[in-house]
């Protein structure tokens, strides 16, 4: 049999791979920030890196997309000492355990037919053992060993920002990584014994100058439309749109939208309210002719409610501010009592205008003191918003039902 047909095909999306990688590529973006350059063929490899940090393995897997799911060789008489560190390493990382000394290469072998064998890459750290000062350490030839009786290529990596994130026997100090691949080596481009073409290329990798953190593609996008016109003109239109019938709360747009641009998130608010109070009239004008917008989301509790509120009159729109029941419930059951415009208008600002401007400065201060992480991890900071909106809405549904 060849030393090809020991070597599977990768098997397409890993669950387990999918949650590892998404996993530390959120914990590398929020202690700093993380970076892959480069890219690698899509196929059963070798992948060899400098190894100076425990947070390199967790590196790598987050550099590789789930199809690779790459598996790491760790000292067995280190990780897999007693059943906590085997554990948490099996959940975490995924490893297999190897020999450092007395058969150390056949355990390799071993393993490596396991994980080559379903077409998964094998991370190989050829040093052995971490190191203090960053400087490369003799690379062993087992990998390219291994590599050349597979028959796969050999990936150099190079981890830039993991000693300065977690120094062997030191403390955690946040800071950005780069993971930077460099070009596949095909086995029969190997020379026995001869580490150097990987020593070379590790080491032009890591002079390319210190790690840096990206800007997430959400947060730039969306501080450039609020750094323009359209951004207030889509605050306006976001207030107008919820006192008809969105069910989506004007202050979320300061949550969404003018987090990532601290210094708009007041101007903003004001024109949210500004935009509120027009909504708020072209409700309140329909309801009169018994048009009344589609109102989503609302409950029977909350229409009484508000009636028992604006019996008072235009005042009674400031009883909207604290209890969840959306303004556009308020603003139909005015236009229902045909209460005059002017003074519905001029309540609708005060009130709708403090609560915008209270909000509004929350919301600056904490995307203020946030923003370096926001910066980062925007997207993120969206979806846990959303999961956290949906859920306080339901809690007010169910409140008022």
């Amino acid at each position: 049999m060849s030393a090809r047909r020991r070597v599977g095909i990768p098997r397409g999306r890993s669950i387990s791979g999918a949650v590892r990688r998404g996993m530390w590529r959120q914990v590398f973006t929020a202690v700093g920030g993380y970076r892959v350059r480069g890219s690698a063929p899509y196929e059963a490899m070798v992948i060899v890196a400098n190894h100076s940090s425990h947070a390199d393995t967790p590196a790598l897997l987050a550099a590789f997309p789930s199809p690779y799911k790459p598996v790491v060789v760790a000292a067995d008489d280190y990780w897999f000492t007693g059943f906590w560190r085997r554990a948490l390493l099996h959940v975490a990382i995924g490893a297999v355990p190897v020999r450092r000394s007395g058969g150390a290469y056949d355990d390799l072998v071993e393993n490596a037919q396991k994980v080559l064998g379903t077409g998964s890459s094998l991370l190989i750290f050829p040093e052995g053992t971490r190191s203090r000062d960053g400087e490369l350490g003799e690379f062993r030839s087992g990998a390219l060993r291994i590599a050349k009786e597979f028959d796969v290529p050999l990936l150099p990596v190079a981890l830039v920002g993991t000693r300065g994130l977690l120094p062997k026997g030191g403390k955690l100090n946040p800071g950005p990584i780069e993971v930077r691949l460099g070009e596949p080596i095909q086995p029969e481009d190997l020379v026995d014994g001869d580490m150097s073409p990987v020593v070379d290329q590790i080491t032009d990798l890591l002079s390319r100058g210190d790690a840096t953190a990206p800007d997430d593609p959400a947060w730039e996008a969306l501080h450039r439309l609020m750094e323009s016109k359209a951004g207030m003109g889509a605050a306006a239109a976001w207030g107008f749109a919820e006192a008809i019938s969105w069910p989506v709360t004007a202050e979320m747009f300061l949550a969404v939208f003018a987090a990532a641009h601290p210094r708009k998130v007041l101007p903003a608010a004001g024109w949210l309210a500004v935009g509120s109070v027009a909504g708020v009239v072209f409700t309140a004008v329909c309801a009169r002719d018994g048009r009344t917008p589609p109102a989503p989301l609302t409950t029977e509790g909350m229409r009484t409610t508000a009636a028992e509120h604006m019996a008072a009159g235009a005042a009674g729109i400031w009883r909207q501010a604290l209890n969840g029941i959306p303004v556009k419930v308020y603003a139909a059951e005015a236009g229902r009592r045909r209460i005059p415009l002017g003074p519905l208008a001029a309540h609708a600002l005060g009130a709708r205008g403090a609560r915008a401007l209270a909000l509004g400065a929350v919301v600056a201060g904490v995307s203020y003191k946030a923003q370096p992480l926001l910066r980062r991890a925007y997207r993120t900071y969206l979806g846990t918003s959303g999961v956290g909106y949906a859920a306080g809405l339901s809690l007010v549904i169910r409140r008022w039902r």
